[in-house]
This record gives C-alpha cells, sequence and structure tokens, in this order.
C-alpha cells in the first residue's frame, strides 16, 4: 500500500498547526485585503462627497449670487412691475433657501419699495421685513421705509437718520430717494431741506445705481421748490430713460394739474392710464383720478369731476400734501363746500395738514359760503406772508368791491400762486372799476372764452357789459368816466350774467345785476319789476351772509312802494355789521314817514354819519322828523335848516320840496309856491316833474282845485317822462284822478289811472286807485274789476277791500259789502284809517 501521498498529506497538516494555521492565514490576508479595499471605497466616497458637496456650495452661492444680482437689475428698472419681478426672482431662490440673509434683506427692501412709493404689496412688504435678518443694512432701509408707507413719519426719520454708507451702491442709492421722500413729506416749504436732498440725490444720479425713482423725487423736490419747468423737464428726461415706466406719466398728468397747465394733455394721458385698470400701481392711479377730475370740474364736469376727485383722495396717502392741496383747493375752487369740509376735518384729525393751513381752509370755506366778511376777520389773524391768506384776502375784497384794498392782494396773490384764472377774474374786475373798462372788458371775454367755468368769469363778464352803471358807488377811478360809458349792451350783460346763474355755486352778485337789468327794463316790460323782485329775492336766498344783497332788496321794495314789506328787513340790517350807512338813513325815512316813534331815527342817522353818509343827506332827515312832528317850534326848526341848504344848493329837489312843505304846513301858500318856483330855473327840463307836482300839492291842500289839476297832470306827464319810482308815480296819479274828478272829468282822471296800471301792473296800490277813479265816475263794474285785481295781488291791502265794499254796495250786495269793510277793519286794526272804515261799516 502506497502511503506517500498519506505521508505529505498528514506532514502538511501538521505544519499548518504546527507553524500557524495556513487556512487561517490565507484568511486573515484575505480580509486584510478586503478591509483596505473598503477603506479605499470609503476614502474614495468621501472624497466624491466632499467634492460634491463643495460643487454644490459652489453652484448655490453662484445661484444666491445670480439671484441677488438679477433681483437688483430688475429694480434699477424703477417701475411697479419691475420691483414686482425682482421681488420674484428672490422668492424663487429662497424656496431652495429660505435662510439666505442677503436675500431675505434685499426682498424685505424690494418689497418696502413696492409698498412706499406704490402703494402696492402692503403684507408682502410686513411678512418680508419680519423674515429678515435684523442686522443688514438692506433690512434697516426696509423698516424706515415701512415706517413711513404706514405714515408713522417720525419714526421712519429717526431710523432714516440712524443709516450710513452701507458700500452698497444700491443700497445707498435707497436711502438717498428715502431721504428725499421724507424731505418732501416733511418739510414741503422749507426750501433749505429741499434744496439740500435736491444736491443729495444729484450726487447719487451720477452713479451706477441712478434709477428713475430717484428722478421721480427730484422732480417732486423741484415743484415744492417752485422751479416747475425744471420739474417738467426732470420727468421728461426720465421717460426718456424708462418708458414703460408708468408712474413718471402719472406724475406728469399730476405736475400739470396741480400747475393748472395743459388741460387737454392732462385729460387725454389721465384717460389712457386709467384705462390700464390694475395694471397701473394704486397710488399712481389715485393722484391720476385725481388730475383727471380736476381737468373734469374746469371743464365744467362737476359731477364726473367731484367722483374722480374723491376717488383719488381717498386713495392718497396722508404724507402726500402736495396731491392733498390739489384735492382740497379744488374742492374749495368749484364751490364744493361740503366735500371740502368733510375733507378739512379728516385732515385736521389726522394731523395730514398743519393747523395753518387748515385754518386757512376754513377761511376758505366760510368766503366760498358768503360769508365774506367773516372770512376776512379770520385770515386777518393769519400769517399775512402765506400765499392762501392772500389768495382768500384778495377774493373777499373783490367779492366786497373793495377795490382800491383788493387791488394790492389780488397783484400779490398773483405772483405768489402764478396761473390761477380766479385771480386773473378778480384783476380784471379791478380794471373795470379803477382802470380802463375797454381793456377789462377785452380781458373778460377772453378769460369767459377761454376758461368758461372759470369762478366769477362770466359774472365780471356782465358787468363789464353793463358798464359804469353796473358799479354803484363802489365805483372809482377813471372808469367811470371811460368809453365803455356809452357802450351798454343789455342783451349781452344778460346773456352773461344768465351763464354766471347756471355755472357758479353762490351767483348772488350775478342775480343782482339781473334784477338790475330787469328793473331797468320796468318801463317796457311790465313784468320787470316782479322779475327784479325774484332775482333779488334768489340773491338773498343764495347769500344769506353778505349784507348787500339785502340791503338791494330793501331798497328796492322801498322804492317801488312797498316800505311795509322792507322794514322789517331794514331793521334786520340795522344791526348787521358791515351794512352800509345809506341803509341806516333808508330805515330812518321810513319810520319817520310812518310816525314809527319806536325807532331811534336820531341814533339811526348818527351812525349813518360814522359810515360816511354826508352831513346834508343826514340834515335833510332830521328836517324830516321835524316836518313829521308838526310842532310849531318843530317846523321852525325844520324851515330855518332846509333854508339854508336850499340856498346852497338851488337844485337840490328833494330838499326844496321839503322847504316848501314847511310852508305848506303853516299855510302859507305863497311862500310855498315861491320856494318852488325859485327851483324851477335851476333844475333841467327833464327832471321838473317832482316840483311841478309838489306844487299841485300845495294848490290842492290850500282850496285851488282848478289850478292845481293842470298842474297835476303836467306833473304826471312828466314824472312818466322821467320814468320816477313807484312812490313818486302812485301819489302823483292818485292827486291827479282825484282833483280831475272834482272838476267833472272823468276821461282825464281814467286816462290817468289806466296809465299807471299800464306802468305798474303788479301794483295792488295802482289797480287800488284806478278802482276808486273808475268807482268816482260811476264805472262801478269796471271798479269792481280793478279792486279784484288789487285784492289778487295783495290780499293784505285795506283800502282795496274798503273800496270792494263801496262797488258792491252800489250792486245792492249789502251783505258782501259788510264783510269787506270788516276785512277792511281787521287789518287797519290799530292805525289811523281804521276809525274810517268804521264809519262805512256804520253807515250800512
Amino acid at each position: 500500500m502506497d502511503r506517500g501521498g498519506a505521508d505529505r498529506s498528514s506532514r502538511g497538516l501538521r505544519l499548518a498547526s504546527g507553524g500557524g494555521d495556513l487556512i487561517a492565514e490565507i484568511h486573515a490576508r484575505q480580509r486584510r485585503r478586503q478591509m483596505r479595499r473598503i477603506a479605499r471605497g470609503i476614502v474614495i466616497a468621501i472624497a466624491v462627497v466632499i467634492v460634491a458637496v463643495t460643487v454644490k456650495i459652489l453652484t448655490e452661492r453662484r445661484a444666491r449670487r445670480d439671484a441677488l444680482q438679477s433681483a437688483r437689475t430688475h429694480a434699477k428698472g424703477g417701475g411697479a412691475a419691475d420691483l414686482r419681478l425682482a421681488g420674484d426672482v428672490l422668492d424663487a431662490a429662497l424656496i431652495r433657501d429660505d435662510e439666505d440673509p442677503p436675500s431675505l434683506a434685499q426682498r424685505a427692501l424690494l418689497r418696502a419699495h413696492l409698498w412706499l412709493e406704490f402703494g402696492e404689496g402692503e403684507q408682502l412688504a410686513h411678512d418680508a421685513l419680519a423674515a429678515a435678518p435684523t442686522d443688514l443694512p438692506a433690512t434697516s432701509v426696509a423698516a424706515a421705509m415701512l415706517a413711513f408707507a404706514d405714515g408713522d413719519l417720525e419714526r421712519a426719520a429717526m431710523l432714516t437718520g440712524a443709516l450710513s454708507t452701507s458700500g452698497d451702491g444700491a443700497i445707498d442709492a435707497e436711502i438717498v430717494w428715502l431721504r428725499g421722500q421724507l424731505v418732501v413729506a416733511r418739510f414741503p416749504g422749507d426750501a433749505e431741506a429741499l434744496t439740500a436732498a435736491l444736491a443729495e440725490i444729484d450726487a447719487a444720479q451720477g452713479g451706477e445705481f441712478a434709477t428713475p425713482s430717484l428722478r421721480r423725487v427730484r422732480a417732486r423736490l423741484l415743484l415744492e421748490l417752485h422751479r416747475d419747468a425744471e420739474a417738467i423737464e426732470e420727468l421728461a428726461r426720465a421717460r426718456e430713460l424708462a418708458r414703460t415706466h408708468l408712474g413718471l406719466a402719472a406724475d406728469e398728468v399730476f405736475f400739470n394739474a396741480l400747475l393748472r397747465r395743459e388741460s387737454s394733455g392732462v385729460a387725454s394721458v389721465a384717460d389712457q392710464l386709467l384705462e390700464l385698470g390694475d395694471a397701473l400701481p394704486p397710488r399712481d392711479r389715485h393722484v391720476t383720478q385725481l388730475a383727471r377730475g380736476v381737468v373734469h370740474v374746469y371743464a365744467g364736469e362737476r359731477e364726473p369731476g367731484l367722483a374722480l376727485l374723491e376717488a383719488g383722495y381717498d386713495g392718497l396717502p396722508r404724507w402726500d400734501r402736495s396731491a392733498l392741496r390739489l384735492a382740497v383747493d379744488t374742492a374749495l375752487e368749484v364751490g364744493a363746500a361740503e366735500l371740502a369740509t368733510r375733507w378739512i376735518d379728516e385732515l385736521e384729525a389726522a394731523g395730514a395738514l398743519p393747523a395753518e393751513e387748515i385754518a386757512i381752509d376754513r377761511a376758505w370755506v366760510t368766503l366760498m359760503s358768503g360769508d365774506v366778511m367773516k372770512a376776512l376777520d379770520v385770515t386777518a389773524a393769519l400769517p399775512q406772508a402765506h400765499p392762501r391768506v392772500a389768495y382768500v384776502q384778495a377774493l373777499a375784497l373783490v367779492e366786497q368791491r373793495r377795490f382800491a384794498e383788493a387791488q394790492p392782494w389780488v397783484e400779490r396773490a398773483s405772483t405768489l400762486l402764478p396761473g390761477r384764472v380766479e385771480l386773473e377774474v378778480a384783476a380784471a374786475r379791478i380794471e373795470l372799476r379803477r382802470g380802463d373798462p375797454v381793456v377789462a372788458l377785452r380781458r373778460l371775454s377772453a378769460l369767459a372764452e377761454e376758461e368758461p367755468f372759470a369762478p366769477r368769469a362770466w359774472t365780471g363778464l356782465g358787468e363789464a357789459e353793463l358798464g359804469p352803471d353796473a358799479q354803484g358807488p363802489a365805483a372809482q377811478g377813471p372808469a367811470a368816466q371811460g368809453p365803455a360809458a356809452g357802450a351798454v349792451d343789455l342783451r349781452k350783460a344778460k346773456a352773461a350774467l344768465e351763464r354766471a346763474v347756471e355755472r357758479e355755486p353762490i351767483a348772488a352778485e350775478a342775480m343782482l345785476l339781473l334784477a338790475e337789468i330787469a328793473n331797468r327794463r320796468r318801463a317796457a316790460d311790465p313784468e320787470g319789476m316782479r322779475a327784479a323782485q325774484a332775482w333779488l329775492e334768489r340773491a338773498v336766498e343764495t347769500n344769506p351772509y353778505l349784507p348787500r344783497y339785502r340791503e338791494r332788496l330793501a331798497e328796492f321794495l322801498v322804492d317801488n312802494a312797498h316800505a311795509d314789506q322792507a322794514k322789517p328787513l331794514l331793521a334786520a340790517l340795522a344791526d348787521t355789521p358791515g351794512v352800509t350807512g345809506d341803509t341806516l338813513v333808508r330805515y330812518a325815512r321810513v319810520a319817520i314817514l310812518a310816525g314809527d316813534r319806536e325807532v331811534d331815527t336820531e341814533s339811526l342817522l348818527v351812525r349813518a354819519a360814522a359810515l360816511g353818509v354826508d352831513a346834508r343827506t343826514l340834515d335833510r332827515e332830521r328836517a324830516r322828523a321835524q316836518i313829521v312832528d308838526g310842532s310849531r317850534t318843530a317846523l321852525a326848526a325844520a324851515q330855518q335848516k332846509l333854508a339854508a341848504m336850499v340856498a346852497q344848493d338851488p337844485a337840490d329837489i328833494p330838499t326844496r320840496i321839503l322847504y316848501a312843505e314847511t310852508w305848506a304846513r303853516q299855510r302859507d301858500r305863497k311862500e310855498a309856491e315861491l320856494a318852488l318856483r325859485r327851483g324851477f330855473p335851476h333844475v333841467p327840463e327833464s327832471q321838473k316833474g317832482r316840483l311841478y307836482l309838489a306844487w299841485a300839492d300845495v294848490d290842492a291842500r290850500l282850496g285851488k282845485a282848478k289850478v292845481a289839476a293842470g298842474r297835476a297832470r303836467a306833473a304826471w306827464v312828466r314824472l312818466l317822462d322821467e320814468d320816477r319810482p313807484a312812490p313818486e308815480l302812485l301819489p302823483a296819479a292818485e292827486l291827479t284822478a282825484r282833483l280831475w274828478l272834482r272838476m267833472d272829468n272823468e276821461r282825464v282822471a281814467l286816462t290817468v289811472t289806466e296809465q299807471l296800471t299800464d306802468r305798474l301792473p303788479l301794483h295792488a296800490e295802482a289797480w287800488t286807485i284806478r278802482a276808486e277813479a273808475e268807482l268816482g265816475a260811476n264805472e262801478a263794474a269796471s271798479a269792481r274789476a280793478s279792486v279784484d285785481k288789487a285784492i289778487a295781488l295783495d290780499p293784505e291791502n285795506p283800502r282795496a277791500h274798503e273800496i270792494r265794499g263801496h262797488c258792491l254796495l252800489r250792486f245792492g250786495q249789502k251783505e258782501k259789502a259788510r264783510a269787506a269793510y270788516e276785512r277792511a277793519i281787521a287789518l287797519a286794526k290799530g292805525t289811523r284809517a281804521e276809525k274810517a272804515y268804521r264809519e262805512n261799516l256804520d253807515r250800512l
């Protein structure tokens, strides 16, 4: 048996186990090799991971850097869309890495700028700031911007003051822009602060990060400095560099509206911008609405204009004083008093405008409501150097017809606030009174044509067309003798004034002048008197504050023999500040003639003297009171005073008639006649009617009826030709008719009374006089018709009821006559006529 192999195998086994297990060694070697391979793999894997991480970090850094750069590049465009897109770029970057401090800070800055400049993304801006790290410059700038946008100007100023140059050009440009905005909001009237901010903007404009936003604030600074042309040019340059920037177009329409220029261009561009809807950022949309509303209201489109003004105002930030001023001023200028007052109250409560400006606005509202005197009192206590104080004072003085005082104020206001058409109108109205009326007419015609809705333009044109006749006692200077004195065109004047009534919110002056035109034409148009009274009553209702309209109505009533209606009006005026001395004299005369001893006429005359009424007028009224008193002492004193006055001015007809009356009251017909006859050589032929009437009255009272009748008729014809007022025509017609009836000449009596009602068809007393004459001429049916007209015109006329009773008796209607007499007694209760009316009743 061969064992060699066995022996070798066995030996091999022994070797292995004796000198070290071979198998185990092999296995160990294998394990070592495997571990070395694994280690090398791990090292390689780690190296790969390290390389991958390194590559990733470098890639993300590049992406963040690219995102930031992209955001800044977009932001340089300066428009709302650019800022929006820049913010979106950073949002996308922060999705991958929401903890990147620079991106978070930059996003906060972009969102804050978008909210402050364009009024867009308020919540996004606050959220972005909350997420941003507080220790980065961009975050600090964003915080200041949001404080500003939220209306906390003091905090914004404090935060901005703490900012320093960051070394980052983009952020530093934002700081400069923010400082400029703050100066505009906080110190709009501080030329030094505005100029300093402008210099800082100019320095930043030359850098790499000059933006349309910087140009916008630069233009606003120039506007606040009243460098209007430069401001408009700056906007034009900015638009050349950023043609798609809608905010620059909005600024352009706003600037032009504020400066009252290029109204058609403002309308066109504003309409195009507003058609964009939400594509136009909110801040820009609101100022565009405001500008478009301004153009609307000045074009006469009041309702749509005020609606746009309100829409624009509601969206304005309360720190944008220029825009707020434009809204309030426009409302004031077009007479929207309620709207203006509401805004002024809101702005005062919000502290959006200085107390000084609020006070001026309230004075302006007072002027706009027609209370000119109160407006002047208020402005007198305000800073006289303020441009808008000059503006309100100028317009108030013109409205009060104090043209000499108004002229320097209008000139000053026009210098401080150029381009205001209402000041141009005021200057032309002053020119009409104090300069060349032809030049004034030309200027007012042009203004009415070019600015058809300008306040007082049509009133001024109507005044100019009427010429000096419309100027009244306030006229001064050469205007009263100007070339326009004979060029009165009532038709043109009436058309201009009617347009003023249509277009002016408080057209009381135009109504007053329309009343004068109607009153002037009363002889040709019987309705003229009614129209004149209606216009005057409308003027009083339209402006119950300025006393001149009530004064003119009272004067009209007195001149048309309605002293009973005028008396309560005069009594109220007597205690009204600003009333004229002439009105006090008129009230005294009405009280004297009515025998009203409860009125202190002497006190009225003393006050009238203090207001500048001449001594001759006052002496005449005192003499009238003495004549009405009738005592021998009083008559003697009046006679002595009137004799001296007549000797001083022989052509003074009213004084001469009163002087004759003193002789007639003493039944000295010869001296009374002599006093009147001596006046004829001194009076033009066209003015002798009153002397003839007074002479006829003296003759009639002293029993010379035949002579008196002839003179009364001559007086009547002359008074008609002279177009004398109702208080003279009524007694003249009554005296003439009575005298000719006494002479059995009914034809003359009836002719005179018919002429009376033709001239005064709407006067109850005229129809009463005619009815009495017709009754005296046995024309009972005609008399009844006439007296019925009288009662229809004035149901409270006791004399008309008495004559109606006489007429009814002629027709045998005794009970109806009794009712008429009882009505006359009731209406005349407490007067001297009551006794006579009772006698009629007793005779039944």
